[in-house]
């Protein structure tokens, strides 16, 4: 069963084990991530206007999508807990269930987000040129909801038998094709920003073929029947429980994009243009660290099933250091290559000045993000995501509109006004969070030790 077969995540080396599980993990989501730097680099093509409103429709899909990536995480820590305390059966039929729970729920939000998109295109100030390619972005790239949403949850339950390999392999193989794909659809048959939304959707039919032939595969999913497949009213209310948190944690993020790119469209197209490509040159050197948090969350909920408290502690501090270790890295990075990086997808220099001083920012702010994504990470796997959502709601929209506010309306600041209530924003929230899971490790251990 390749990698699967190879590792035990409740007794192999902590250490040895965050390595093999988060770098196939982080190239997968690196090779992810390049494909919408590809889909960018494209836009830029054509102009200032079309990267303008793929940064105006990325938070708008990302709100559909949040609901995907909190049943995903929810698919990892349930059946990972079952796995961790010797129950493959209910591993197996909660695994299934969390495929049918994505399906349903990604086909009405799918429904929601498209008739909702015109009130939140207005909502960010969009106009003009690139409001009309965002809006047929937007709605082309929604029809493919399903696949996304399949694609987090069958790498989750991947996930939880330490296959990451297979999620890597996917998407190295779709970031080739749409390199193809993107000029085809935009060019060849002229279809211009609608075509990286088609192109999309081709590729993710792809991923979601691949992955569900290698979960198809896992032992614990065999033996059972299609009728598993059914919805299950108990099932379905303990996926909620844990994925509604998980994702209205991430809809917070979206939320607070939605904020940010509210505050920052004040400022013009070139601003718009100029946080849509930076933005995603800081999620590339995020990705590094998600491959780390992926294998937390893994390793933290197979372990806590089985009880292991000890383990999960060596868990999470060797995780934060490797997380906070590869963002210092990401720092200097940032710090040296910002500039040329920028010239990359833009030759306008009004964009490219933005821009860099937003990564230069950015560059400051990344140690923090890896101690707030893995706390997360950690507390989603010890089954208490209500945790970080309370934080998420302080993180990403009480405190922006405040600081945005008072910044902006009130100091009467320009752009960096937005870049430098981010940078403290997060790094108090770092701190508070750390704080909180030291907490959470303390209850689990009054709960699996009463009387201590």
């Amino acid at each position: 069963m390749g990698l699967a077969a190879l590792v035990n995540l409740r007794s192999d080396p902590v250490p040895a084990l965050i390595r093999r599980l988060a770098l196939p993990a982080s190239i997968g989501m690196v090779f992810s991530t390049l494909l919408n730097v590809t889909d960018t680099w494209y836009a830029g093509m054509l102009s200032s206007t079309a990267l303008a409103a793929l940064s105006l429709a990325g938070p708008v899909f990302f709100l559909v999508m949040t609901l995907g990536i909190g049943i995903g995480q929810a698919t990892n820590a349930l059946v990972g807990n079952r796995l961790g305390s010797d129950d493959p059966d209910g591993a197996r039929r909660m695994a299934v269930q969390s495929i049918s729970f994505a399906v349903l729920v990604s086909v009405l939000a799918a429904g929601v987000t498209l008739w909702a998109s015109p009130w939140l295109f207005a909502v960010m100030g969009g106009e003009g040129d690139y409001l009309a390619e965002a809006r047929a972005y937007i709605n082309i790239v929604l029809t493919g909801t399903v696949l996304f949403s399949l694609s987090l949850v069958l790498n989750s339950i991947l996930n939880t038998c330490g296959d990451t390999v297979s999620y890597r392999n996917a998407q190295i193989v779709a970031f080739v094709a749409n390199i193809g794909l993107d000029p085809m659809f935009m060019f060849t048959f002229g279809l211009g920003v609608s075509g990286v939304a088609v192109a999309t959707i081709c590729v993710q039919a792809g991923v979601v073929a691949w992955l569900s032939l290698k979960v198809s595969r896992l032992d614990f999913l065999q033996g059972g029947s299609r009728r598993e497949f059914i919805p299950q009213a108990a099932r379905f209310m303990e996926i909620a429980r844990q994925s509604v948190p998980s994702s209205a944690s991430m809809l917070l993020v979206a939320v607070g994009s939605l904020i940010i790119v509210a505050y920052v469209a004040r400022f013009g197209e070139e601003a718009m243009a100029a946080y849509g490509v930076a933005l995603r040159i800081e999620q590339l050197i995020l990705l590094l660290i998600i491959g780390i948090n992926i294998a937390a969350l893994s390793l933290t909920g197979v372990n806590y099933g089985a009880g292991d408290l000890l383990r999960v502690q060596t868990i999470y501090k060797t995780a934060l250091r490797y997380s906070v270790g590869l963002m210092v890295i990401g720092t200097v990075v940032l710090l040296i290559f910002a500039e040329p990086i920028m010239g990359l997808f833009s030759d306008e220099q009004t964009v490219r000045d933005i821009g860099v001083t937003y990564l230069y920012f950015e560059a400051a702010i990344l140690p923090a993000y890896a101690v707030t994504f893995l706390s997360a990470a950690v507390l989603q796997g010890l089954k208490r995501p209500e945790i970080a959502l309370y934080f998420n709601i302080v993180r990403q929209v009480v405190a922006q509109l405040l600081l945005f506010w008072f910044a902006i309306d009130v100091l009467g600041a320009d752009l960096t006004g937005i870049w430098w209530s981010v940078l403290i924003i997060n790094w108090v929230l770092a701190v508070l969070i750390f704080l909180a899971v030291r907490a959470a490790l303390r209850r689990v251990a009054e709960e699996l030790q009463p009387g201590v």
